[in-house]
């Protein structure tokens, strides 16, 4: 018998045809629509969070079931509400047909396992996690907030949950 081994890595193998053709890497993007994917790493994504006075980015695995993990709709609300550009950048392609069912309006990134030269999941989404605080890639991880905050550009601070 034949058994998958999926979440280990980026699972882009597991796609099908059509959702492989929606994945546009985020530098060669001319306009950012709900109806692609786009890969992106921490650096290219800190440039775009300089476009915005007030922003977050939430990373997410697809499928999680923890207490902190919400329906992307709620964090999406939440930025409305409270002035905020939100940032949807999914760890990995797993379950990707899920996440693209999501009733939001803002679109979804995935991190760029390439650019990291890492197909290992934790490896990579500690580094892209890493250069998004502005530390070293490599540093040892301690925590694993999943919402980033930014001001101007600028990292401030990361939580579990959303800020009151």
């Amino acid at each position: 018998s034949c058994i998958q081994m999926r979440g280990i890595g980026d699972d882009y193998r597991h796609l099908a045809d059509k959702e492989r053709g929606m994945i546009l890497p985020y530098k060669e993007a001319t306009t950012i629509t709900r109806k692609n994917v786009y890969k992106i790493n921490a650096e290219d994504l800190k440039q775009a969070l300089q476009n915005y006075p007030k922003a977050f980015v939430y990373v997410f695995t697809q499928g999680c079931a923890s207490e902190f993990c919400l329906p992307l709709s709620v964090y999406e609300g939440y930025a409305k509400k409270m002035g905020y550009k939100v940032f949807f950048v999914i760890t990995s392609y797993k379950d990707l047909d899920l996440a693209l069912l999501e009733p939001i309006s803002e679109p979804l990134y995935v991190i760029d396992s390439d650019y990291y030269k890492h197909k290992l999941f934790r490896k990579y989404v500690e580094y892209f996690e890493n250069e998004l605080k502005g530390k070293d890639k490599k540093a040892k991880v301690e925590t694993y907030e999943s919402l980033h905050f930014f001001e101007n550009g600028v990292y401030k601070n990361s939580y579990y949950t959303l800020p009151k």
